[in-house]
């Protein structure tokens, strides 16, 4: 579960911006909230602003450090790390990039950050909250140099097994490290970003394949498409593995067919009950190339979400809203904020154009965050609206498109041709 992301000098992004999932004190939604001990956790967070404010830097910026992490024991030397710094300032291009996660994963809680550039991790910490302080694991400054306290001072064997590029919190998990091993599997199992915009075809279908179960996956998706009031009756999926990828060696040279990456093929067709002519119902199956965007959507969506609550995951979604009803994106986020039915503490963190969320009756002041780019710096700030403290009864969606709350496009003049 993520407490707390603070990111600087990454690409828009120049001076550091905060995301918080502590709710504040008001006493608002307090049923939705996820409950951890004294800690009230927000489920959900939406991130508004114009094109081009910053929105998806956020979303990015997550994605690079979760990656890292994940690649960061299979990096060769030299290899770049896949950070890029802020570059309308002189000065920035030549500073590093500082990530900071505050998150419980496993019931501990850990604060985890490295500040990196191109080519090196120059600063990286983990820290463990035993109690109301935190209690040091490791601190890594210029690259090579190390701290440990007296408990986990057998952690600086390790130090010598990782290299310049490399996060040595991923070095030490690799070589059985039990302290650094629950902090770096929630990078690596319990936190995920999607881009579905970017996804073509159907490979859609690729998170529908994973799921394992097949009958409780698709309960949960005809109850989705349901509620979307979208006429899909049942659905029939097939998956098969290709058996010989399109790869020419030339004569003489033989490869080793376990290393060739498995290439699937989908097969999805829908049922759709249609009224004759004379009343009766007849089903047709349709292919799912036929289907709408928003549909097709709907299958990606489907599969994540349900992953998520129940196995207590955060995701990031950039443009949530893409292709979908403002009533389904409303009950996607309703999903999250249900105590019911999010048993299991997942959270939903998203960015949007869709002003219909904008509504204190459905989520939070300090649920709702504004992205702002400043045209004469190009720099990108993040903020909540509980900052501006507005009324209960405030018209969040009207003050927001008169600009009361900045993270809004004005257009000037007209256009010329």
């Amino acid at each position: 579960m993520l407490l707390q992301f603070n990111v600087s000098n990454f690409m828009s992004i120049k001076d550091e911006v905060v995301l918080t999932a502590f709710a504040n004190a008001r006493k608002e939604h307090e049923n939705n909230l996820i409950k951890v001990g004294k800690e009230r956790i927000l489920p959900t967070i939406a991130l508004y602003g114009a094109n081009a404010a910053g929105k998806s830097n956020i979303f990015r910026a997550l994605t690079a450090a979760i990656m890292l992490v994940r690649r960061s024991n299979s990096i060769q030397v030299n290899m770049p790390t896949g950070f890029d710094p802020f570059l309308f300032d002189d000065s920035s291009v030549k500073e590093k990039t500082k990530m900071d996660f505050l998150f419980i994963h496993n019931g501990k809680k850990f604060e985890y950050g490295f500040a990196a550039d191109q080519q090196y991790i120059y600063d990286e910490y983990l820290y463990e909250y035993k109690s109301a302080r935190p209690t040091m694991i490791f601190e890594r400054t210029n690259v090579t140099e190390f701290k440990f306290t007296a408990a986990y001072k057998h952690l600086a064997e390790y130090q010598y097994k990782n290299t310049s590029n490399k996060l040595f919190m991923c070095t030490a998990t690799a070589w059985n490290c039990e302290e650094t091993r629950d902090a770096y599997l929630w990078f690596a199992e319990a936190i995920d970003t999607y881009n579905l915009m970017a996804i073509q075809g159907n490979q859609y279908l690729d998170y529908l394949d994973r799921n394992k179960n097949k009958e409780a996956t698709k309960d949960f998706m005809l109850s989705m498409l349901k509620h979307a009031e979208i006429n899909i009756q049942d659905y029939e999926f097939e998956s098969k593995v290709l058996d010989n990828p399109n790869i020419t060696m030339p004569p003489g040279i033989q490869i080793d067919k376990s290393l060739i990456p498995q290439v699937k093929q989908f097969k999805l067709e829908a049922v759709h009950k249609i009224e004759q002519k004379d009343g009766s119902v007849k089903p047709y199956k349709l292919p799912f190339d036929f289907e709408s965007d928003g549909t097709k959507l709907l299958f990606a969506y489907g599969p994540i979400i349900m992953d998520a609550l129940e196995r207590g995951r955060t995701i990031v979604v950039d443009e949530l809203d893409n292709s979908l009803h403002p009533s389904l994106t409303k009950y996607l986020v309703e999903l999250f904020n249900d105590p019911a039915i999010n048993r299991n503490h997942a959270q939903l963190i998203f960015n949007t154009h869709d002003i219909s969320l904008l509504d204190l009756d459905i989520l939070r002041r300090d649920q709702i965050y504004f992205v702002e780019k400043k045209n004469n710096t190009g720099v990108t700030d993040l903020y909540s609206l509980a900052e501006y403290s507005p009324r209960k009864s405030e018209n969040i969606m009207k003050g927001y498109l008169q600009g009361r709350y900045g993270a809004i496009p004005f257009p000037e003049g007209g256009i010329e041709w």
